[in-house]
């Protein structure tokens, strides 16, 4: 077996079903980028270049593995969900398609930094896990804007594109790119209230204005852990 996919498996027992049917397909060498990609997203394509890749399907469904390994000499990395009919009734940025359609989205991570914007997520990117507003929150975020006199922002169009655990959601305007957090739950100390909201509704995330910040953020935190 694969000992960046061995390292995985145990660190994401609940991930597998003793039914599911895992294929190895093969390993890349040298991983193939555009030249969009790489000027787009150059510390995640200096990142990529580091990695081990290897292609598997898991139930019929391609993922990359893409492996490092740390400063504990521990393997650490992501599985890549590559979704090649995925489709949603709303348009993605060009930036966020771009990401799809050369790395695929992240589904799972191990061995991740601490902190790191990939702890504890659900999903980061994925097309199939994407949705528009703020699932399900609407009416508890318009009471407490009510119950504090302040006016709710417009949240109908922004597309979630990573989903914690705990339901925190982090999204972008599609109109100009402009990432925020909904967090009803946190205990974050990069974040600061968005101006005329109450606490635990949305946020901006330090030193992270749009969605190309946000992926080479999580990249820098990525390198900056590896060997």
């Amino acid at each position: 077996m694969n000992k960046d996919f061995e390292t995985f498996k145990n660190n994401k027992k609940w991930f597998f079903e003793a039914s599911d049917k895992v294929e190895f397909l093969y390993t890349e060498n040298e991983l193939q980028l555009s030249e969009t990609f790489n000027s787009t997203f150059p510390l995640l394509t200096e990142l990529l270049h580091q990695a081990r890749i290897l292609k598997l399907k898991i139930n019929d469904q391609p993922y990359k593995l893409f492996s490092w390994t740390n400063k504990d000499d521990s393997s650490c990395g992501w599985l890549n969900k590559v979704e090649e009919n995925a489709s949603t009734t709303f348009k993605l940025i060009e930036e966020h398609e771009l990401l799809l359609s050369e790395i695929g989205g992240i589904h799972e991570s191990y061995n991740q930094p601490e902190p790191s914007l990939s702890n504890n997520q659900n999903f980061m990117f994925t097309q199939s896990g994407c949705f528009t507003g703020i699932g399900g929150c609407e009416e508890t975020y318009e009471e407490i804007c009510n119950g504090e006199n302040k006016q709710p922002i417009d949240f109908k169009d922004l597309i979630c594109f990573v989903e914690e655990a705990n339901g925190n959601m982090t999204l972008y305007n599609p109109k100009n790119k402009e990432v925020l957090l909904f967090a009803g739950d946190h205990c974050f100390d990069n974040v600061e209230a968005l101006e005329n909201q109450p606490e635990y509704t949305f946020y901006k995330i330090n030193n992270i204005t749009n969605f190309v910040d946000y992926v080479e953020t999580l990249a820098a935190e990525w390198k900056n852990e590896i060997k």
